[in-house]
């Protein structure tokens, strides 16, 4: 583009400004006179380029720039490549959405797509890609679609095509609609020009993390593309770099598999084992060229995490683990870095620890290392292999770092200790004991979640109360100058428990008192605030110094501060009233918080959010990250593995499950076993039988159930000691459903053991109709789970026959030596095995009436809906259920607009396949819905119904 004189003298006049004034007055003295010169009639196209240049400028030094939209898109509608250039930089910059010049941009930017000339469909790509208007991408997106999948279309803007999709697919996912081209792409990660399979491995790695089952087969294409470029050394030489063959493209091959499980076929398996390993072979030659080794070192490092995350060799793992130790202690910090990275890796998938903690001393070493992320990701791994046995050693490690580390790293060290002291602990004292010097050492660099964990965990346990109120006491008497978040846990625990230790030497309530009096007057609001609950509970503890603690709290009755003030005023009130009940109903002792996931690890997991590319792992080893792949385990899984009917179940107990889920798994009988059934067959009435707490607990439990009819994730049981997750995937007639156990107490449970069996009404002389039985090929469960840990266990589901009540699962497990067993209902139903089939809008009301006139199977019920006058998702909520039920919607097909109908076809693998009509007719103003089910078998249309009359009741 040739330079334009007028352009230049602008910019030079605009750098020569002494003053913002002065710059300002030159900005509107061209501003004005842009404006006069778009109004003269017959301006050229070299001055229109020009001015939009300078407005151009402008807009990029700050300036408001709310005209030349106009000249903008004449730029752009003209034949010069230079003209047409630089009016889509401007439409990109200067144009917002809804401007009334969108429609035109629109209709130039398809019209350039298709243009003979490349450079034309280039350049509006390229545009494509920067423009921000909202409804671009569901505009264009068929367009570029189609431009990369033409094959008159040439390599350039193949590549170019692949790279708008992906920029459109990070910035509008909901409006691409990938899901329809999706499949399309991948064989294009085998294209014989490296640059445009560069492009698409890129677009496929995107597509990967949303659309697995549509992406299912990129992992033999980016397999095969490796052994040739590895192998085979069938690679352009233009493509090699210092030696190493195309190695961008091999690095977004290997990370691509990483989104993957390892390949089913033994061929692939075992061929992509020979490309790992012939990969590590490689990197045993050390490089002599720096740029050599930047890219060999590369390729290995991402070779080796797909190596972990596919863990089909331990053989291999182990090879990596010791190739990684040899990393860690390079002298090249980028070395080091992906070293301690990759070893961290490794720390969340191997089965055992020993052959990291071998490296032990030098990962500690490296927390004092020069360059701040070595020092980040030393500290990651130690906090990834950090078990049972090296707990107490790290932790210490990380205390004594503390003091002399970054204040950058301080926060997050002081988490990942809180949280390992916690999950190890083996003994109440070495808890206390470091949690008392961790907020001691590094309060000023943590929240307040650090030290509400500390009081929540006391709380809890009582074998812990009495050591905690002696450390806390100590604490307060200890150093002159005592840490405010130190101060609030000593204050917060006397309050409590001090009376545990009121006739121990030296801890007379007197002396309590006089060491919380001590430490006051230097506190924060905050902490006195917390100070004067505790003197106010003293008052309830121990009468004998009643006077002292009415003195403390009249000091502060006349505080500045409101809150003190208030506070002070109430206690004091309290205290000296005439009613003997009302201050200790008030003050009474705290009961233990509820369980849920520690606050501690929700702030470091936000820490830790996903980039443009999802995380395939996290820091926190192999129990957290089983957890976190078997929530994505049902989004993620790319196969169904078929049952067989061997695999009997243990016997299901004899008693009735009408209902959902457990109640309590708490609720031991005189024998010691604990009874988490909902129902038994007793002749009480359940509604007098059980308390308020324990009915919310069942309605809360159906609730779970009902959602898990039409979604295929999420809670089924969510009690005080566990909690019972779900996530399935069908396929009919076979499915794959997980069920993962977490432990939310603060203790470890013991003899874990999760059975799957089918009832005897589904069973028939043929055998069940219904089979479950263990998945093949996973881990068995762990003989413990430690608090907040997690286990998993998958069933294989095959429907043989129509069944008509979901299968039981059992939960037995031994906390605190009471054995325990909770029983519920797995959600899987007949109309979990129903596929959606899309007809003809005007075929519908036909084959209804077809299935109607001859009375084989109607279910009709009319259900209570309020919700729907006063919920304006509720028509969307209805869309989702009928949909996530299996059946395809026919829009237009029902005269009434509001009604809904969908089609499915359940499948059997003996019994054959049954059609089946669902309609939705919803009156808002009427507070109903009359649901309709109509199918070739009545069973099948009895258990669609059964599922929606719960869903409806659970709304």
């Amino acid at each position: 583009m040739a330079p334009m004189k007028g352009l230049t003298v602008f910019i030079a006049d605009l750098r020569k400004c002494r003053s913002n004034e002065e710059e300002e007055r030159r900005v509107n003295k061209e501003l004005a006179n842009i404006r006069t010169k778009f109004k003269e009639p017959g301006l050229s196209g070299y001055n229109r380029k020009k001015y939009v240049c300078k407005l151009i400028y402008m807009s990029l030094l700050g300036y408001d720039v709310n005209f030349g939209h106009r000249e903008a898109v004449a730029l752009i509608n003209s034949t010069k490549y230079s003209e047409k250039q630089i009016g889509y930089l401007a439409v990109s910059l200067l144009l917002i959405e809804n401007d009334e010049y969108t429609r035109a941009v629109v209709a130039t930017l398809r019209r350039d797509m298709h243009d003979p000339s490349e450079w034309m469909v280039c350049v509006a790509l390229n545009a494509i890609s920067n423009i921000t208007f909202g409804g671009l991408a569901e505009l264009l997106t068929d367009d570029i679609v189609v431009q990369l999948l033409s094959p008159a279309a040439s390599m350039f803007v193949k590549k170019k095509s692949a790279l708008c999709l992906l920029r459109l697919l990070r910035r509008s996912p909901e409006a691409v609609d990938a899901g329809k081209w999706a499949a399309r792409v991948v064989p294009y990660l085998g294209h014989r020009d490296i640059g445009v399979a560069l492009a698409a491995t890129s677009l496929v790695t995107a597509l990967a993390q949303q659309f697995p089952d549509e992406t299912r087969k990129a992992g033999a294409f980016a397999i095969h593309r490796l052994k040739a470029i590895i192998v085979d050394a069938e690679y352009p030489v233009d493509y090699v770099y210092y030696k190493v063959p195309a190695p961008w493209l091999q690095i977004k091959l290997l990370r691509l598999l990483q989104y993957f499980p390892a390949p089913e076929s033994a061929e692939l398996r075992a061929l992509l084992l020979s490309i790992l390993r012939q990969i590590i072979d490689v990197s045993q030659d050390v490089p002599r060229e720096l740029q050599q080794m930047d890219a060999q070192y590369s390729i290995l490092f991402e070779a080796i995490n797909l190596g972990i995350h596919l863990d089909i060799d331990q053989a291999l793992m182990r090879e990596c683990a010791a190739l990684l130790g040899r990393f860690i202690t390079s002298r090249e910090t980028n070395v080091r870095y992906l070293g301690l990275e990759t070893m961290a890796h490794l720390a969340a998938y191997i089965d055992t620890l020993d052959p990291i903690k071998t490296y032990q001393g030098v990962i500690v070493r490296s927390l004092r290392d020069r360059d701040v992320s070595v020092r980040r990701r030393a500290l990651d791994l130690l906090y990834s292999m950090c078990d049972v046995d090296n707990a107490r050693g790290i932790v210490s490690e990380l205390l004594r770092h503390m003091a002399v580390s970054d204040f950058a790293l301080r926060e997050e060290m002081a988490l990942k200790v809180a949280i390992l002291t916690e999950k190890f602990a083996t003994e109440y004292s070495w808890y206390v004991d470091v949690m008392m010097r961790l907020v001691s050492l590094a309060g000023d660099h943590m929240g307040d979640e650090v030290w509400h964990r500390i009081v929540q965990v006391v709380l809890a346990n009582e074998e812990l109360q009495l050591y905690a109120c002696k450390i806390a006491l100590q604490t307060l008497r200890g150093a002159p100058v005592c840490h405010e978040s130190a101060f609030k846990v000593s204050a917060y625990v006397l309050g409590e428990f001090g009376h545990l230790i009121a006739n121990a030497p030296d801890c007379a309530p007197v002396d309590q008192l006089k060491a919380l009096q001590t430490k006051m007057p230097a506190m924060s609001q905050p902490a006195r605030a917390v100070a004067l609950t505790t003197v106010a509970k003293f008052v309830n503890l121990f009468p004998e110094i009643k006077t002292l603690c009415l003195r403390a709290l009249d000091r502060y009755r006349g505080a500045l501060d409101a809150e003190l003030q208030q506070r002070a005023c109430e206690y004091y009130a309290l205290a000296t009233v005439e009613s003997e009940d009302l201050l200790p109903a008030v003050l009474e002792e705290m009961p233990p918080f509820p369980e849920r996931q520690s606050a501690l690890m929700s702030r470091l997991l936000k820490r830790e959010a996903d980039t443009e590319d999802q995380r395939t792992w996290v820091y926190g080893g192999r129990e957290i990250n089983r957890e976190r792949n078997l929530r994505k385990a049902g989004k993620s899984a790319t196969s169904l593995t078929s049952a067989d009917n061997d695999d009997r179940a243990p016997e299901p107990p004899q008693r009735s499950e009408e209902t959902a889920a457990a109640v309590e798994e708490n609720g031991h009988n005189a024998s010691g076993k604990g009874n988490n059934n909902v129902n038994d067959n007793d002749d009480s009435d359940p509604a007098t039988a059980l308390t308020p707490e324990e009915q919310e607990r069942i309605a809360k439990s159906k609730r779970h159930y009902a959602r898990l009819l039409w979604e295929r994730d999420g809670i089924l049981f969510d009690g005080d000691e566990i909690q019972v997750g779900v996530v399935a995937q069908y396929k009919p007639p076979a499915g794959r459903v997980g069920v993962f156990l977490g432990n939310k107490t603060a203790a470890p449970i013991y003899d874990i053991a999760i059975h799957a069996f089918v009832r005897d009404d589904n069973s028939g002389d043929d055998g069940p109709a219904l089979v479950v039985r263990p998945a093949p090929g996973q881990d068995p469960l762990p003989g413990s789970l430690m608090p907040l840990g997690q286990a998993r266990l998958f069933f294989d589901v095959t429907c043989q026959r129509v069944f008509t009540a979901p299968p039981s699962l059992r939960i037995t497990y031994t906390m605190a030596g009471a054995p325990t067993v909770a029983e519920l209902q797995l959600p899987v139903t007949m109309g979990h095995f129903i596929d959606p089939v899309t007809i003809p809008v005007s075929d519908f009301f036909a084959r209804w009436k077809q299935l109607g006139d001859s009375a084989i199977g109607e279910a009709q019920s009319i259900l209570k809906s309020p919700f729907l006058a006063t919920d304006a998702s509720a028509s969307q909520w209805l869309r989702n259920v009928v949909g996530g039920m299996g059946f395809a919607l026919i829009n237009g097909a029902d005269p009434e607009p509001d009604n809904l109908v969908g089609v499915g076809i359940a499948t059997t693998e003996s019994g054959g396949r049954f059609g089946c009509l669902l309609r939705v007719e919803p009156k808002p103003s009427h507070g109903l819905t009359r649901v309709t089910v109509r199918a070739t078998s009545p069973d099948v249309a009895s258990a669609v119904a059964t599922n929606i009359n719960m869903v409806f009741g659970s709304r």
